[in-house]
């Protein structure tokens, strides 16, 4: 990884490569695996339910409207679907797209900051190969879309503020991708555009940067873009609206737990960690040299500061709230990318001590270990969980590609190779996208509702209503297109409500069946022991298939 190189290549060629790799870890194979349940169906039955309605400014789910997210991801969607159908590589499109234009933007920010191509350059493919990163690129979640419009709001600012020619231009389109973000996902896009921005230019005693007529301006199309479609769901919907979009979504998340098994104090700072594996152990220098640099020289400490208010201001959003996902953190990986891309072209200089030389060379021995590790468990899960593996064969192909990768991590860094260690530390990252291609036959059962739903369109088409699982609900209803009630016997309704019935007594359970002659269900075990014992008098319960621990069913009334 010769710094000449990347100095002497253009920037279009840089961010070509970047592109062309961003391609290949974020968006290439995103059609193999159908919609999973049950978050990606939620968002494209939304979108394909708005094309069949017809209804472009308002969301729906099971034919009524809902608020769960502001209309901006959605139209997105459903643009795509209506021209090209509801297929799992159209509906991964934007987020992959999204992606892959973070890495680009990645490249941007690290260039404007600290003017090294192959810093910049490392940047993108740090960020592009995080598995946290990875996983959202092809997932079918509004988070990358948002958090991308997040981070090409900040580059906008860096780009205004560093090379003042272009102030009131980056003002302005920091304020309109603010507005955008707002449109995607509330008023977090405002909140996290924001903040790092005042919180840097106080501690820069800069406020003066934004005393410009452009900010006006930018305040302005801020406001066109952002407001009009909540004034009108207002106007339209009232307090239905309020309560649901504002009250239940945006406040209920601070107080009440979504997921309580994830609301831990250490939640975030973990997923912080592990989110940018196979490049996790080098937060150790990364921190080390930040710290360093930015307490005992002023180079780039401005630079160090403005990375650091934008990880710090996220996190202190998210981390009081009761309700935590990954997902919702995710705006700070491109900070922490650049960070550590930092710490590695530093290494890779030899412009550091020999004390972070070093830990580098450890770290090389302690991620083939880990490396090693992982194929070594993968047979060991595998063996011990043989009824969830069909074919042993891409298991034995990983462990051995993975003890080859370790061995190699190994020689490399046993020879002070950075650069050969940092290319087979990246490439990691592609191993385990090509284990996962060659695994989806085995995967897709467990995750998608789409086979098992292919099994009861060709048993049953009558326009009765569905009897399935809370967790299936929203995977059932796409790959059917059939109304739908949920069966949770003492269980809790849906965070967000949906205007389906939703069945949690033996009362409400034997009510519903005697609607109809005959009822057809995709649940999951423990819902079928319910449904054993609440139809043992009265009614005939027939299992007729089982596909990734998904159980079709008939009930119907004794003779």
């Amino acid at each position: 990884m010769n710094k000449n190189f990347f100095e002497n290549q253009s920037h279009y060629r840089l961010l070509a490569c970047l592109a062309f790799l961003g391609y290949f870890f974020l968006m290439f194979g995103n059609g193999m695996v159908s919609l999973t349940h049950p978050d990606e169906v939620f968002y494209v039955q939304s979108a394909k339910e708005m094309v069949q309605h017809n209804s472009w400014l308002t969301p729906l789910i099971f034919d009524w409207r809902q608020f769960e997210k502001p209309i901006l991801f959605y139209w997105l969607m459903a643009g795509v679907i209506k021209i090209f159908g509801p297929t799992p590589f159209v509906a991964r499109f934007w987020p992959a797209f999204f992606g892959i234009l973070g890495v680009l933007t990645a490249y941007g920010i690290a260039w404007t900051l600290f003017r090294q191509k192959r810093l910049a350059f490392l940047s993108g493919v740090v960020l592009m190969t995080s598995w946290i990163y990875l996983a959202l690129s092809r997932a079918v979640l509004t988070d990358m879309v948002f958090s991308i419009w997040v981070v090409m709001a900040l580059g906008a600012f860096c780009w205004g503020y560093y090379d003042r020619r272009y102030r009131e231009k980056g003002i302005i389109v920091f304020c309109v991708l603010c507005g955008i973000a707002i449109l995607t996902k509330g008023i977090l896009g405002l909140l996290f555009c924001m903040t790092p921005v005042l919180g840097f230019l106080i501690y820069k005693k800069d406020l003066d940067f934004l005393k410009t007529r452009s900010l006006l301006w930018g305040i302005l199309l801020l406001a066109a873009i952002a407001v009009p479609w909540h004034v009108l769901m207002y106007r339209w919907y009232g307090q239905e609206f309020i309560q649901e979009y504002w009250q239940n979504v945006h406040v209920r998340r601070i107080f009440e737990a979504e997921h309580p098994k994830s609301d831990k104090w250490y939640f975030y700072p973990l997923l912080m960690i592990g989110g940018v594996m196979p490049w996790s152990l080098f937060l150790i220098p990364t921190a080390g040299l930040v710290y360093r640099l930015f307490t005992t020289s002023t180079e780039n400490r401005d630079r160090f500061a403005f990375l650091l208010f934008w990880i710090v201001a996220t996190y202190l959003y998210v981390q009081p709230a009761h309700s935590k996902l990954a997902s919702y953190i995710f705006p700070v990986f491109p900070a922490i990318a650049i960070l550590i891309a930092y710490s590695l072209e530093r290494i890779l200089e030899g412009d550091v001590e020999k004390f972070f030389n070093k830990m580098a060379e450890s770290i090389g021995y302690l991620m083939a270990a880990v490396f090693a590790g992982m194929g070594i468990a993968a047979i060991v899960m595998a063996k011990k969980y043989s009824s969830y593996v069909p074919d042993m064969l891409p298991v034995y192909v990983f462990a051995g590609a993975a003890l080859l990768w370790a061995g190699a991590l190994a020689l490399a860094s046993a020879k002070k190779r950075y650069g050969t260690q940092l290319a087979i530390n990246a490439s990691f990252t592609c191993l385990i996208l090509l284990v996962m291609f060659s695994s989806r036959p085995s995967i897709e059962p467990w995750v998608s509702c789409k086979d098992i739903s292919l099994v009861l369109n060709k048993t049953d088409q009558s326009p009765t209503t569905l009897l399935t699982s809370k967790f299936y609900v929203r995977g059932v209803r796409f790959y059917t297109d059939r109304k739908v009630a949920v069966i949770n016997i003492n269980g809790k309704g849906f965070f967000s409500p949906h205007p389906i019935p939703f069945l949690n007594t033996d009362e409400k359970v034997l009510s519903f069946l005697e609607q109809q002659p005959v009822t057809y269900g995709i649940v999951r075990k423990n819902d079928l022991g319910d449904l054993y014992r609440i139809t043992a008098d009265g009614y005939h319960l027939q299992e007729l298939d089982d596909i990734g621990g998904k159980h079709l069913i008939k009930i119907e009334k004794k003779s």
